[in-house]
């Protein structure tokens, strides 16, 4: 198998808050030692705080991993300078002003992203970030949501939400139980989260701004692991109707001291003087206190907290992050580290909490609850004290001290406000600070459990980041994301569109595998290579196609390669042959697929995708005016009441009257025994296979064909797709050159004769690489382009025993010589879409093969139509007298593939001369036709474009498929 490997760029932001920040910092650095290219983007002053971290992943470890900074426009919402964190905030009345801030990084990160190699694959952003979901959409990449909060607190707030028991609470002491939960959860209204009384946090609109994008978003992910709260995490994936990964604790990546030491902000200890105090107690005889980096406790508070530590007569650790002058005023007056110098440390700022909890002295920790604080506590195995402030802290308690059993309250049922601390004065005294730290300390038989449980609770932490463990596999299913696998029929007007197809995927962060055969891999392979480099996910894997098992000759792996068609059924025999093959392949792919997207031809793929639990979508090559025109047909089952095959009859229930023959729309796959009961049985496959299926991507745009896009997407039950014209993702004049086979012409002496000619002058021909007329017929065209005296450039031929009689007429009747001055002759494969956005093409003789028919559009070219079999009489019906941008040859009677030397000649030179004089006749009709095209073609690019229909459909057929999956 050929592989073609692609970095993952995972990009994150996190609100500037250090309870945010630090896991999110963690997860980025877990994604990048799982080979994942890492962004992280912050402000100037945040992305100080870890470079040290980031620079030793980068240099040391060799991790792909950078943070970014971009300017905080503080200054400008009324912020003191340098206020770049929520922990910087002089008030929480500025708070306000912090987030609309954070609101005007939007388009400075979407600049960035712009740029930014290799091409974002997926945005991690805090939930505070509503706005990325927008530039998420922009770059067609997932969004996924970091709340920082456990599973616990969330379905807390997502069954209080939506219940609203919390309005018919009559008083802030009542308690009321959160609905829908596996246990018994007690609150009173005042100590919600903001986020679900608006009354409480003032901040409803972006609350609800919040949600919204939420609901819109990919998925979340959650610093927490599954066997801490199964039960919460099971159901919280369930109300969400979402993709949900615990990957915690991922506290637990900085396995390293330094790491531990500087995780945050500069540490305000030594970590080595930290440890040898903390080295000298026994185990478990410690208490750590820490009430994180936004508490504000009052100073008589404070005083209370020192001295219930202090009677307690047990060593102990305190961080304070906030100092009231009040209290700094008293430690001093009253020499109380002097006191307790013996047993107490004093840390005044940030300290390394993870080291710290990590140590086998600590054995109790007196936490706010932050939800970091909680799971580090957890991770270590150390039971806990609670003492929650606002935010989710107070369901945190209930989750530590109700559900885990591992904690003990300190009793607070009063929230204390960011800003209100001094208003609600000392809410715990220190004998009651005294009396819980005993109990929790105590040997009795109730600590002796409750230390147990935190124990196993800290083992199941360690196992859960370890290899196999929960917490490594959700990370591994995260990093997998989107993965479609696209499998063409192996012709050139399948193939060649379904990698179009597949680039514009993956241009929208989504993993792409292709499948096929090894000759028809390296038809791509140069395609496929420079879309790697540019940063995309997408990969060939080669199937063994079964030829000479199937009686084939060896290497005959496309249709365009068979020597005759009565080759065609054994051709359809090896595909069948492949099943098993592509079965297994799409078993073993990591990540695991969420969609597959299937040539018709295929009908067997239905089953295997029903059999992986994925979505199959069905890829025809054609547009809904013909894909409408069969089915009604088919349904209506108005052949069987035509007495001929040249009997004209009105296709029904089409929004245009459309006059067709039986014989022009009878088998539309190319086989000589059309009308046999193998094929007949084969069709049948295909109609029932698609009835099955999820839904139809078609190559065509909605302002082409609204009408009949709109009627058959009723048929089809909605889920049809139109994101074309997708020949136009190819914008580069390389990937337009070695856009199929091997050109036949140098593109330079190509480009270089069109150069020479006038604008819109060139006829171009071009009659499709499947295409087996007879050379005499050939030879008609021939002097009909030579004799409408105008520029032309015709691609024909491609080898085989046609080609040589057609080289040996061309030869003997001086064909070449006489036409040097005003034609060229391209024998083979024609950079055909090169040709047609060139300037000097002006007409396009075409057999209507939808590719071509598009691709012609696409470049505002009329056309003269010559179809030959499949659909193309009903795509010459839509290009003649719908579009009203082409000139028909008159053709009525199909050239059935294998039948040309029995048909002879339809079309004379006369015939061709006379179109082509008329679709490049400057009168009036010819001007219209032009302008009609150019018109066609202006929509057909912006179709395509950021913001248009087939960039918006392309949108939701990803959505479409995330839900499937989710």
């Amino acid at each position: 198998m050929a592989f073609h490997t692609q970095q993952l760029h995972f990009v994150l932001l996190p609100l500037m808050a250090q309870g945010h920040m630090i896991p999110m910092v963690d997860i980025g650095r877990l994604l990048a030692r799982r080979g994942v290219s890492v962004t992280i983007i912050t402000t100037p002053l945040n992305a100080i705080r870890f470079e040290k971290v980031i620079g030793r992943d980068k240099q040391e470890s060799g991790l792909k991993i950078q943070m970014i900074p971009v300017h905080f426009p503080g200054v400008e919402q009324g912020l003191p300078e340098g206020c770049e964190n929520l922990d910087m905030l002089p008030s929480m009345n500025l708070g306000s002003k912090f987030f609309a801030a954070a609101r005007k990084l939007q388009e400075p990160i979407e600049e960035l992203l712009a740029v930014i190699k290799p091409q974002p694959s997926c945005i991690i952003s805090d939930a505070s970030f509503w706005w990325t979901n927008q530039i998420a959409q922009k770059f067609h990449i997932p969004r996924l949501v970091f709340h920082g909060i456990c599973c616990f607190a969330s379905l807390c707030i997502e069954n209080l939400l939506k219940s609203e028991v919390f309005k018919n609470v009559k008083s802030d002491s009542e308690r009321f139980a959160v609905p829908g939960l596996p246990n018994r959860i007690e609150l009173t209204k005042p100590q919600l989260p903001g986020i679900v009384n608006a009354s409480i946090s003032g901040m409803k609109f972006m609350n609800d701004l919040m949600r919204e994008a939420e609901m819109e978003s990919y998925g979340m992910v959650v610093n927490s692991f599954e066997e801490l709260e199964n039960d919460y995490f099971q159901e919280f994936a369930k109300v969400k109707n979402k993709k949900v990964w615990c990957i915690g604790p991922v506290s637990m990546c900085n396995r390293e001291p330094y790491d531990q030491a500087e995780r945050g902000n500069r540490a305000s200890i030594d970590d080595q003087s930290c440890l040898k105090w903390l080295g000298k107690w026994e185990s478990n005889s410690v208490i750590y206190v820490c009430l994180g980096s936004l508490s504000r406790l009052s100073a008589a508070q404070m005083i209370e907290l020192a001295l219930g530590l202090e009677e307690s007569q047990r060593p102990f650790i305190w961080a304070i992050r906030y100092k009231p002058d009040e209290f700094g005023k008293w430690l001093l007056e009253e020499r109380f580290e002097e006191r307790i110098k013996k047993r107490g440390i004093l840390i005044h700022g940030w300290a390394p909490q993870v080291l710290i909890l990590s140590q086998q002295a600590i054995g109790g920790f007196l936490t706010h609850c932050g939800w970091n604080s909680t799971l580090e506590g957890i991770s270590c195995g150390v039971p806990l004290i609670t003492w929650p402030m606002f935010g989710e802290q107070f369901l945190n308690e209930k989750m530590i001290v109700n559900v885990l059993r591992i904690g003990v309250s300190i009793g607070v049922e009063i929230p204390v406000k960011f800003g209100d601390e001094e208003k609600v004065g000392v809410l715990v005294k220190k004998n009651e600070i005294k009396a819980v730290i005993e109990g929790l300390m105590e040997q009795g038989e109730e600590a002796e459990e409750r230390r147990e449980r935190a124990r196993k609770l800290g083992e199941m932490a360690k196992n859960a980041v370890e290899e196999e463990g929960s917490s490594y596999l959700n990370l591994t299913l995260l990093i997998q994301l989107v993965h479609f696998v696209l499998f063409p029929l192996m012709a050139p007007g399948h193939m060649i569109p379904m990698v179009d197809i597949g680039k514009l995927l993956a241009q929208c962060g989504i993993k792409i595998t292709i499948l096929t055969t090894a000759h028809n891999s390296k038809r791509f392979s140069k395609t496929i290579a420079r879309a790697t480099e540019s940063g995309l996910q997408i990969q060939l894997l080669e199937l063994h196609f079964p030829c000479t098992e199937a009686g084939l000759p060896d290497g005959c792996e496309n249709l365009d390669m068979l020597p005759s068609l009565d080759m065609a059924g054994k051709f359809f025999v090896a595909i069948s042959m492949i099943r098993q093959e592509v079965e297994q392949i799409i078993e073993k792919l990591t990540p695991k697929p969420n969609c597959l997207i299937s040539d018709m031809g295929f009908p067997w793929t239905a089953q295997i995708a029903q059999k992986f639990h994925i979505p199959r979508i069905v890829f025809h090559g054609t547009c809904c005016f013909s894909l409408l025109c069969s089915h009604n047909i088919f349904a209506s089952k108005i052949l069987d009441t035509l007495n001929s095959d040249t009997e004209y009859f009105v296709v029904p229930g089409l929004p245009d009257r459309v006059e067709v023959t039986k014989a022009q729309v009878s088998g539309s796959m190319p086989n000589k025994n059309s009308n046999s009961a193998a094929m007949k049985d084969f069709r049948d496959q295909i109609r029932e296979a698609e009835r099955t299926s999820y839904g139809v991507v078609v190559n065509s745009f909605e302002e082409l064909e609204p009408e009949y896009v709109k009627e058959y997407r009723k048929v089809k039950g909605e889920k049809v797709w139109c994101i074309g014209p997708v020949s136009l993702c190819n914008r580069d004049k390389l990937d337009m050159v070695e856009r199929g086979k091997q050109n036949s012409i140098d593109e330079k002496s190509c480009l270089n004769w069109l150069d020479s000619q006038k604008p819109r002058c060139v006829v171009y021909a071009s009659l499709g690489s499947l295409s087996r007329l007879d050379p005499s017929q050939l030879m008609e065209l021939a002097f009909g382009l030579e004799e409408s005296n105008r520029p032309f450039l015709w691609a024909f031929g491609g080898g085989g025993e046609k080609s040589t009689q057609l080289e040996k007429l061309i030869s003997d009747n001086g064909f070449e010589e006489r036409i040097k001055d005003r034609g060229l002759l391209i024998r083979g494969w024609a950079p055909q879409v090169l040709i047609l956005s060139h300037q000097a093409v002006g007409g396009f003789l075409s057999h209507c093969g939808w590719n071509s028919t598009i691709e012609g559009i696409s470049a505002g070219i009329p056309m003269v139509t010559w179809p030959q079999f499949a659909e193309q009489f009903c795509n010459e019906k839509l290009i003649t007298e719908i579009l009203k941008i082409g000139v028909s040859l008159g053709v009525s009677v199909p050239v059935k593939w294998g039948e040309e030397d029995k048909i002879g000649v339809l079309v004379k030179s006369e015939d061709v001369k006379k179109a082509v004089e008329r679709l490049m006749d400057e009168g009036k009709e010819g001007e219209e036709r032009r302008r009609r095209a150019k018109d066609l073609g202006e929509k057909a690019n912006k179709a395509v474009d950021e913001g248009g229909s087939s960039y918006h459909s392309l949108t939701l057929l990803i959505q479409d498929v995330m839900r499937y999956s989710s």
